[in-house]
């Protein structure tokens, strides 16, 4: 599984401190466990150092008179490409946020669809009172397979009470 997103983390992990013009990468190796990488990520001199870098590569490359030196996905295995999970097939929790019409019903709806994706929601959260007006509405998920969760938002944002397109971020809690 290989993925690069957005996503929420619990507080008191690592990655949660990475702040500013710094980047991380969580790695999970099956002999290694949990590795963390950190370092600048943004700026002028990062920036350059990188830029320079892929120059220098690209040079090595047509000097060389190869195409690419290392396969797409860092290494082959026995010659064969090695399979990366499908984002559709990935797991997570979610935060959801809909802006919604403010009348009886409209959470019901939203559930009855998440669940027949067979998504079970962890918590609601809806505030403010305007009738007949837009409010947001905050779901938080249990863990749900991609694929279900888009195809719940694709039948939700057609809802008549639903007035913007859902928002969505992943929620990784066992990292």
């Amino acid at each position: 599984e290989a993925r690069v997103h957005p996503t929420m983390v619990p507080r008191d992990h690592l990655l949660a401190t990475v702040r500013d013009a710094f980047n991380a990468i969580y790695v999970t190796g099956d002999f290694s466990g949990p590795v963390l990488l950190f370092g600048s990520g943004a700026g002028m001199d990062p920036t350059a150092s990188a830029v320079v870098g892929d120059i220098i590569d690209i040079a090595r490359n047509l000097r060389m008179g190869v195409k690419r030196r290392v396969p797409f996905s860092g290494y082959e295995r026995d010659g064969g490409k090695v399979e990366i999970k499908d984002m559709d097939e990935v797991v997570s929790e979610y935060y959801l946020r809909f802006i919604v019409i403010d009348k009886p019903g409209v959470l019901s709806k939203i559930s009855g669809v998440l669940g027949k994706n067979d998504i079970s929601i962890s918590s609601v959260i809806q505030k403010g009172r305007k009738k007949e007006k837009d409010v947001p509405i905050v779901i938080l998920t249990h863990e749900a397979r991609e694929r279900d969760l888009k195809n719940a938002l694709r039948e939700i944002d057609t809802l008549d009470v639903v007035l913007d397109k859902t928002k969505f971020i992943r929620i990784e809690n066992n990292l």
